[in-house]
């Protein structure tokens, strides 16, 4: 199996082959330990170095118990793996993302337009499904299974309910399920953030940094923005959405179906 499947790993990396594949990578013991409970996982390879306590053994022996796992020198690891400090596994994991009707079930909808970072990607996320929320990815934002998102998940990838789609679906979407669309911008136009009233069915679109919403979620959204009284011109795109975020969830919506 060693060949084959550590040539495929080393494609993973990239994302036409994880669409080709529908496959993404999962490395490290934690993020390996909740794929075991909650993802269907093809293959996996772990190095000696990986033995080091009776978790890692304990882990090794559970996941030989449902998929096929090989061991390779610690050097072999080193070659296949994307990290600088690699933990001494990694598991090949099957892709799985919600349906858009899904994801329409959750009061609380956090959408990402053009967001490009995959660590800020993965941190909303992990904050998303920390709240109980939807989450949708617009063509343009970074793939949710590039293994930084997925790292920076922190296994928050394996469970929570997220799609993919066009801003043109997403757009009908929103009119189809009676949801309030609100963009978070910089403009003169928005409202504060705690004034928004997030009782109803609400989605929260967050843009790059550099660029901002599309035009057309600016102009079919309502806009609101977080005052800021120190010096800097703006946040970055995770904190503010944990800032809006709890705010929703504090009013009622995000951690209910």
């Amino acid at each position: 199996m060693s060949v084959a499947k550590m040539k495929l790993v080393k494609k993973l990396a990239q994302k036409k082959y994880r669409e080709e594949f529908g496959l993404f990578v999962a490395e490290g013991l934690r993020l390996c330990e909740m794929a075991l409970n909650c993802a269907e996982i093809e293959f996996g390879f772990y190095c000696e170095n990986f033995l080091k306590s009776a978790r890692a053994e304990e882990l090794i022996v559970r996941l030989e118990k449902i998929t096929r796992l090989e061991k390779i020198s610690d050097t072999e690891f080193e070659r296949i793996s994307d990290t600088e400090t690699p933990q001494g596994i990694l598991l090949a994991v099957r892709q799985k993302l919600s349906t858009p009707e899904d994801v329409m079930k959750k009061s609380l909808l956090v959408v990402l337009d053009g967001v490009k970072d995959p660590g800020n990607v993965g941190t909303i996320l992990r904050t998303a499904e920390a709240f109980g929320c939807g989450m949708i990815l617009l063509d343009g934002a970074a793939d949710i299974f590039n293994s930084k998102v997925v790292r920076s998940s922190m296994g928050a990838i394996f469970t929570v309910t997220a799609a993919k789609m066009s801003a043109e679906i997403f757009l009908a979407l929103m009119k189809d399920f009676n949801f309030n669309l609100t963009a978070a911008v910089l403009d003169d136009t928005a409202e504060k953030y705690f004034n928004r009233d997030f009782t109803k069915k609400s989605a929260v679109v967050f843009g790059s940094e550099a660029e901002g919403v599309s035009a057309e979620i600016f102009n079919a959204a309502e806009k609101i923005f977080i005052p800021m009284c120190g010096k800097a011109e703006s946040l970055n795109v995770a904190t503010a959405a944990g800032i809006i975020i709890s705010e929703a969830v504090r009013q009622g919506l995000g951690n209910r179906d």
